[in-house]
């Protein structure tokens, strides 16, 4: 145990306490701290990766691009899916050809080893280096834009959807529409209106520009108990 301070990205480190190889058969491994389990399975990984993209096997590389298009299709639909088999066909076909033109010692030696070391030292936001190149792949791939877990039209595209709406007029609208309203009550109206009083009864029509007899010109109209008032368009 060291007595020096280290600091600390992720509470992992602390609860999930990384596994190490220190001996085998009884031997110490000439590593300061001991080789990590991830270290393994990264340099293993990375290996078998390099061997099979290495061979040139069209087989492989459509093995590949299909792996890639179900795992993009499962995050950004058709276009993810078309866009990360794509992208993992051209990858692996590059990454083949860079491979037919190094020796052995640097593709299956010094390769998978300095991946399997970056892959365990990098933690980049505090996350596995796995964790968070998927967590990229799979922000890049989805639509920016969702809606109940499905992707929208970009923004100033249209799409009909095929359904009806119902819009039903309120208060609010800015045309005058027929209406009867029995006191007491308190009426506004956004603009002025002619008001034509009968017994008990108010008529209420759009005020014409010359005010005509018999008629006030007002918005607002107070009604009494048993009143009435009329609004006719």
């Amino acid at each position: 145990m060291s007595e020096s301070f280290e600091s600390i990205r992720s509470y992992q480190r602390i609860f999930r306490p990384e596994r190490r190889i220190y001996q085998i058969e009884g031997r110490t491994l000439p590593v300061p701290g001991g080789v990590p389990l991830r270290w393994l399975a990264y340099a293993t990984g990375t290996l078998v990766a390099v061997i099979a993209i290495g061979s040139g096997s069209a087989t492989v590389e459509l093995g590949i691009a299909c792996a890639a298009g179900i795992a993009g299709f499962g995050v950004g639909g058709r276009e993810g899916a078309a866009v990360a088999a794509l992208g993992a066909l051209v990858a692996s076909w590059l990454a083949g050809l860079a491979l037919g033109l190094i020796d052995w010692p640097l593709k299956l030696i010094v390769i998978p080893a300095a991946v399997a070391t970056l892959g365990t030292q990098a933690t980049p936001d505090g996350r596995r280096a796995d964790r968070f190149a998927f967590s990229w792949l799979a922000v890049r791939l989805a639509p920016s834009r969702r809606s109940l877990g499905r992707a929208l039209p970009l923004a100033g595209i249209a799409r009909v959807l095929g359904g009806q709406l119902w819009v039903e007029p309120d208060e609010r609208t800015p045309l005058l529409r027929r209406a009867r309203v029995r006191g007491p009550a308190i009426v506004f109206f956004s603009a002025p209106v002619a008001v034509r009083a009968r017994r008990k009864r108010r008529l209420a029509r759009p005020a014409a520009p010359v005010s005509s007899r018999g008629a006030e010109r007002t918005r607002r109209v107070a009604l009494g108990k048993g009143e009435a008032l009329e609004v006719r368009p």
